[in-house]
């Protein structure tokens, strides 16, 4: 199988929506505001350690962890507790089939 390359990448319908590496400085702040997918998204711990919350929980990641996100679930990263890096990727679209961060009180329930 050839490599997909990020930049410029055509992705299949039944394959990824989208993948990255982020980076951010520890004392980081509220990097998110609360917001689904319309797609599965999974964040892949490297370095550091953050504080976010996931369905109203919060939890401590730390790098090994992986947060899993099901289409619709609410999430946010509230802290940067230490300079972190991770890769996220996401499932294909389903549903609406709506890009990006999506926000309730701008896009009404799904």
């Amino acid at each position: 199988m050839p490599i997909i390359q990020r930049a410029g990448a055509e992705v299949e319908a039944n394959e990824w929506t989208g993948w990255g590496l982020a980076e951010f400085q520890a004392g980081q702040k509220h990097v998110t505001r609360s917001h689904y997918h319309d797609c599965d998204e999974y964040i892949f711990m490297i370095a550091g350690r953050m504080r976010l919350r996931s369905e109203g929980v919060e939890y401590v990641l730390v790098p090994g962890d992986v947060l899993v996100t099901r289409m619709g679930d609410e999430h946010e990263i509230l802290e940067i507790l230490e300079n972190t890096r991770y890769f996220w990727l996401e499932g294909p679209l389903r549903g609406a089939k709506r890009r990006g961060h999506l926000h309730r009180e701008s896009q009404g329930a799904s």
